[in-house]
């Protein structure tokens, strides 16, 4: 199996390491390109991929061809691919908010398989958490490829397209919310007393822990009611979060995420 990557960026570099760490893929299986030379110099040297100096000498040997640009640059790559790909290959992307119907659409009348993925920056350390969909012309074999593959960085599950508008605003999205949480709690130590460095240490690994307690399998609704004991500290936090309609809060925010979404998709 050869496989081609097209865009050698954070998340391209990211999922050709992780492939090559979890042994889904041997280094010279992997052919990458990028317009910036210097992040190939970096993947080539990082994963020991082979690299290529411009599109068509990368794509026409490619089982798979990795789509992992930036959602602008799509028309202009697609351009470029046109006449370069057969439909026994399979493209793969990973660009936010193009729907597959729009990259078969490029290729007409060619019937080419393609496979979205919305993967997420956590991918980028191995923890990522992606969605996968399959186009019109996209077969199981296709499918399940993806998902062993973005299960290398992460985990991985299906869901339809028109699922993906939800999954950019929980899980694509989802990252920004943390970081954002983890801001106000450091805000808040400061505002106690806390000194700035102490607060950071505190909070980061508490987020770091309730999150690999959350990997364990529990429901959060068991480990939250473990941590927080009637008429304690904790309770009383939360009942001040609970009357300030902080649940109400997230499901609009996320509301909001997915709404411009669906709008950046018809852009």
């Amino acid at each position: 199996m050869k496989i081609a990557f097209l865009g050698a960026g954070n998340m391209g570099t990211a999922l050709m390491l992780g492939a090559v760490k979890a042994k889904i893929l041997k280094p010279a299986q992997i052919t990458a390109f990028d317009v910036n030379e210097d992040a190939l110099k970096t993947v080539k040297k990082k994963a020991g991929v082979k690299i290529a100096g411009n599109v068509q000498v990368v794509v026409p040997s490619a089982d798979y061809i990795f789509i992992c640009v930036k959602p602008q640059q799509m028309n202009g790559l697609l351009t470029d691919l046109k006449g370069s790909v057969s439909d026994t290959q399979c493209l793969i992307t990973i660009a936010a908010g193009v729907k597959t119907g729009k990259i078969e659409a490029a290729f007409s009348p060619q019937r080419i398989p393609v496979v979205r993925v919305m993967p997420n920056t956590p991918a980028l350390l191995g923890e990522g958490a992606s969605a996968v969909c399959g186009g019109k012309y996209a077969k199981p074999a296709h499918i399940k490829f993806a998902v062993k593959f973005f299960s290398a960085v992460g985990k991985a599950v299906v869901l339809p397209e028109s699922a993906f508008d939800a999954v950019t605003a929980v899980s694509g999205s989802g990252p920004a919310y943390v970081f954002y949480l983890a801001e106000a709690l450091a805000s808040a130590a400061r505002a106690e007393g806390l000194p700035d460095a102490e607060a950071r240490i505190l909070v980061d690994q508490t987020l770091l822990g309730a999150a690999k307690m959350l990997a364990e399998g529990k429901p959060p609704e068991e480990l939250r009611q473990n941590v927080t004991s009637p008429g304690g500290t904790t309770e009383a936090a939360l009942k001040h979060l609970e009357a300030a309609g902080w649940k109400r809060i997230f499901e609009q925010a996320v509301r909001k995420a997915r709404e411009r979404s669906d709008e950046l998709s018809k852009i």
